[in-house]
């Protein structure tokens, strides 16, 4: 969407470009008649989290890595036997290993890593390119403290690999159904217990394409809380 607002700036289109309306059909996620959810989608999704006592206020930061850092734990990664590995994965295992460490988490307390997946390629039929709207879940995977720090990073990257690949269409149906017949979970900016890390990638989202005729954008970030 940015980069189509911005090129209207520029006034840099064509009427091609406007003549495919958005689709703003909700039917296309409507739940299942009656809804099911399968047992096994329970393992990727992440319906609940259990809320922390803990009041500390939130701190913003930013960590900035270099392309030769992430191309370093990236090879990190494909030198562990599990393949070719992305971006996201490996910095996802990064952080949650890193994590692991910095807040001493008893080796055999269980922690868990979420994160969204864009589900519009995992439908069948997948949604249409010109779909408005967000078509995203929440996925993740676990395991013991102890594991995670001791693991090669290729290892931890492989766990959160394996749950991506496992986002298909009955997955997805599940969990469309799931909260449906449940209710969609509430998460409160920090109630997370330290045992929770949730990760949210933008990662080929075109906001540097942004341009509004007085450059691209330098740096994009959330706004503070």
């Amino acid at each position: 969407m940015y980069p189509w607002v911005s090129c209207l700036a520029r006034k840099e289109y064509n009427e091609a470009q406007f003549r495919q309306l958005p689709c703003h059909d909700r039917t296309l996620l409507r739940a299942r008649s009656p809804p099911v959810v399968h047992p096994d989608a329970l393992t990727v999704f992440c319906p609940t989290l259990s809320p922390s006592e803990s009041s500390a206020a939130l701190v913003n930061e930013i960590f900035v890595l270099s392309k030769d850092q992430v191309a370093a734990l990236k090879r990190a990664c494909a030198g562990g036997g599990v393949g070719r590995v992305s971006t996201f994965c490996a910095l996802s295992a990064h952080v949650w290993r890193c994590l692991c460490v910095a807040r001493r988490l008893p080796p055999d307390a269980t922690t868990r890593l979420t994160f969204t997946a864009n589900v519009r390629r995992s439908l069948r039929p997948p949604l249409p390119d010109r779909y408005f709207g967000n078509g995203i879940i929440m996925v993740g995977t676990a395991g013991k403290v102890g594991e995670i720090r001791s693991e090669e990073l290729a290892s931890v990257a492989g766990r959160i690999s394996g749950t991506v690949r496992r986002v298909d269409d009955e997955v997805v149906r599940s969990v469309i159904d799931y909260v449906e017949m449940v209710g969609r979970p509430v998460m409160h900016a920090g109630s997370m217990p330290e045992t929770e890390l949730m990760v949210v990638s933008w990662l080929g989202m075109p906001m540097y394409e942004a341009g509004f005729r007085w450059g691209k954008p330098r740096a994009m970030q959330l706004a503070a809380q």
